[in-house]
C-alpha cells in the first residue's frame, strides 16, 4: 500500500479529510432555499454554519449555527490487522516501514445559536427544524463517503454509542444538561510506522533437497521384524511367550537412505522379557546390525538395520 498517512500528522490529515466532507455538505445545503418556488414567502437567509473540531464552552450559546466535531477516542484497530508483509528494499538491504490501522471516533453535534423555546410554534420546534435539516445533510454526506479520497485504505462508518464515551447521559450532564442531536462517526485509517532501518542480508543462494519417503509402512516393518526375531529364536511357544511384551519399533535412517533399493532403519527394542531370553534377544538384534545386509524383504525392498537400541528392554 502506498501513500499511507505519516504518523507525525495522522490526526491532522484525518481531521482535514472529515472537514472537507462536512464543508461540501453544509455549503450545498445552504443553496437549497434558492431553488424553492418563488410563490412561497421569502425566507430569512440562513446563517453560515461554523465547523469546529472541539466542544463549545459549557453553558454558552454559539454566536452562529455550529457543527461540533469532537474527537473523543483514538486506538489501534486490532480487529482489522493487516496481513500484508513489510516490503524489502534490495538496493539498501532494508525492510521498509510497516503500518497499522488506527481507529478515530468522533462525536458530531449541532449547536443552535438561540436558546430553546418553550413555544411549540417556534420554527426550531417543528419537525423540519434547523438541527434536523443540518444533521440530515451531514448523515447523508457521511454514509455516501465510505472512503477518504486523500487517505488510501481508510474507511468510515456511523456507529452506535461506545463504552469509552461512558454514557451519553453523563456526557450531556458534563455539558450543562443540554442534550443535542448528535451522531457517532468512526474512521479507520492506515498509519505508517517509524523507519527502524532493519537491515536484512539478501539471499545469495537458494538450494533445495528432497527426502524420499518410504513406500513401506513402519507398522509393516515392525511386524515383519518381530516375526523374524521369533523365528530366529526357535519359533516355539516358549519363545512367543517371552516376546509377548517385547516391542520392536523402527524409523527410517535418513542419513543412509539415498535412493537405494534397500531401506535402512533404526531399530529400538523395548519392553519386558524373561532373563533366559534377554541376552539372546540382544545378541540376535546385534547380529542383524553387524550383518550390514538386508535382514528381511517387504514388497521387494530389503530392510537393513543400521542402528539398534535395546536400553529399554528389561528382564523380569
Amino acid at each position: 500500500m502506498t501513500d499511507i498517512t505519516n504518523l507525525n500528522n495522522a490526526i491532522v490529515e484525518v481531521n482535514k479529510a472529515l472537514d472537507e466532507i462536512l464543508s461540501k455538505c453544509l455549503n450545498t445545503s445552504k443553496q437549497e432555499p434558492k431553488q424553492k418556488s418563488e410563490q412561497k414567502p421569502e425566507q430569512k437567509p440562513e446563517q453560515k454554519i461554523d465547523i469546529r473540531f472541539d466542544l463549545p464552552e459549557v453553558n454558552s450559546i454559539p454566536s452562529k449555527p455550529t457543527v461540533s466535531v469532537f474527537l473523543y477516542d483514538i486506538h489501534e484497530d486490532l480487529q482489522l490487522r493487516s496481513a500484508e508483509s513489510r516490503r524489502y528494499d534490495p538496493k539498501n538491504n532494508l525492510l521498509l516501514p510497516g503500518w497499522v490501522n488506527i481507529n478515530y471516533n468522533y462525536l458530531i453535534t449541532y449547536w443552535h445559536p438561540i436558546q430553546p423555546s418553550s413555544d411549540s410554534s417556534n420554527p426550531d420546534s417543528k419537525p423540519d427544524n434547523q438541527a434536523a435539516r443540518v444533521m440530515t445533510g451531514i448523515l447523508n454526506a457521511l454514509i455516501n463517503n465510505r472512503q477518504l479520497s486523500k487517505i488510501p485504505g481508510a474507511y468510515t462508518r456511523v456507529i452506535p454509542p461506545q463504552e469509552n464515551l461512558n454514557s451519553l447521559g453523563n456526557f450531556w450532564q458534563a455539558l450543562g444538561n443540554r442534550p443535542l442531536l448528535s451522531l457517532l462517526y468512526s474512521i479507520t485509517a492506515p498509519v505508517r510506522l517509524l523507519n527502524n532501518k532493519d537491515f536484512v542480508k539478501p539471499i545469495s543462494q537458494i538450494s533445495a533437497s528432497v527426502d524420499q519417503k518410504s513406500s513401506l509402512d513402519s507398522a509393516q516393518i515392525n511386524q515383519a521384524l518381530s516375526d523374524k526375531l521369533c523365528a530366529d529364536l526357535g519359533g516355539t511357544e516358549d519363545v512367543r511367550l517371552a516376546l509377548a511384551k517385547v516391542s520392536l519399533t523402527t524409523q527410517p535412517d535418513m542419513d543412509k537412505n539415498g535412493g537405494q533399493e534397500n531401506e535402512n532403519v533404526i531399530l529400538e527394542v523395548s519392553g519386558m522379557t524373561s532373563s533366559t531370553y534377554l541376552q539372546k534377544i540382544k545378541d540376535n538384534v546385534a547380529e542383524w546390525k553387524n550383518n550390514q545386509g538386508a535382514i528381511i524383504e517387504i514388497n521387494g525392498t530389503g530392510i537393513i538395520i543400521s542402528e539398534e537400541n535395546y536400553d529399554q528392554l528389561i528382564e523380569v
